[in-house]
């Protein structure tokens, strides 16, 4: 069950994907919480299951190929997982919306801001039995519209997608997700093909959103700047895996796993001039058939012989910071505990 600080708990979820190659482990075990105004940023490569763990929570995977082979996912008491679709649909906007990464591909180009605003307010209300007029849909979407900072909302509603810019329908995007109220909203990768600026505008929107209306955010990115502009806490995820799991500011301070260090030293450096960047050798493991063990011990300068037999479970090595790596002693199962002491990253 669920603790009472949290308000979502992903337990040990798994998920496989049927395909004509054979089957994909995408999620081996993802586990972490959510708790009431908590912001939570989850990090990693392309490809290492972050919008999969996202869209499970909503139950928007495609069955089939999809399969969730065990797990569970708590919302308050229930197990999204074992609700039915019916009441899914309830959920969906009403207490868990997800703003996506390409407003251009969740808007409908052939009918305006108008249309599709009102049509998602009073979709909201019917779920959960209310009735709401034309009139007053109209007056919440242009309210939501100013809440985002679009100006002049009630001409721009009007308009189509194609009259606005990437950063505006973003904001669209935002607004529609904030319409039926939600306690959490899950960001998937919001400044996706945004420049610097426009990308600098959503994020300090979402932090403002955060503050005032106190909502909890799942924020979803490959980009560790942009989670800290935003997050309190940070989940690093590897091939599937929850490889480390922080505060905002210990995973700059002290780092642990050596995946999480190889993201930030991949990051450039603008005040040294001349320095080479430094990559992480190799690349994400196939899915169908992933190494036994720890995902990562491939690419790994530090990689023992138990991580390439037994798969590393979270652990805390401070507060507040759990690590799932072998280079930390609470880490080692107790009947192959080495007699020599751990060694640490450098």
């Amino acid at each position: 069950m669920k603790t009472e600080a949290s308000i979502l708990e992903i337990k040990d979820l798994r998920i496989h994907f049927d395909t004509f190659d054979g089957t994909a482990q995408v999620l081996d075990g993802c586990s972490f919480r959510l708790g009431k105004g908590d912001t939570l940023g989850l990090v990693g490569e392309t490809g290492c299951g972050k919008s999969i763990t996202a869209k499970a929570i909503l139950g928007l995977l495609p069955v089939p190929p999809t399969r969730i082979v065990s797990g569970e996912i708590y919302f308050h008491s229930r197990d999204l997982l074992a609700v039915s679709e019916k009441e899914l649909e309830k959920i969906r906007g009403n207490q868990i919306a997800m703003i996506f990464q390409d407003p251009m591909t969740y808007l409908n180009p052939v009918f305006s801001i108008e249309k599709q605003m009102i049509d998602v307010i009073r979709g909201h209300a019917r779920h959960t039995h209310k009735t709401v007029s034309h009139k007053e849909a109209r007056e919440k979407a242009i309210g939501l519209l100013d809440a985002v900072n679009i100006p002049n909302p009630g001409k721009r509603i009007r308009e189509f997608p194609h009259e606005f810019s990437g950063g505006m329908r973003q904001r669209v995007l935002i607004a529609m997700a904030l319409a039926g109220d939600p306690e959490i909203l899950i960001a998937d990768e919001p400044t996706t093909a945004l420049d610097v600026t426009i990308q600098a505008q959503i994020l300090r929107l979402i932090r403002e959103l955060v503050e005032r209306f106190r909502h909890s955010v799942l924020l979803i990115s490959h980009d560790l700047g942009v989670v800290a502009a935003v997050c309190r806490r940070i989940a690093v995820m590897y091939a599937g895996n929850i490889v480390e799991l922080t505060t905002i500011e210990r995973i700059f301070e002290n780092p642990s796993h050596p995946y999480t260090r190889g993201l930030l030293r991949s990051i450039p450096n603008l005040t040294r001039r001349g320095d080479n960047l430094v990559g992480i050798q190799g690349s994400i493991p196939n899915f169908i058939e992933p190494p036994q063990g720890c995902r990562f011990h491939l690419r790994c300068d530090h990689a023992m012989d138990v991580c390439r037999k037994v798969k590393p479970v979270l652990n805390d090595i401070e507060a507040e910071h759990r690590v799932a790596c072998f280079l930390y002693e609470s880490s080692w199962p107790s009947t192959s505990r080495p007699k020599e002491g751990i060694r640490s990253l450098p």
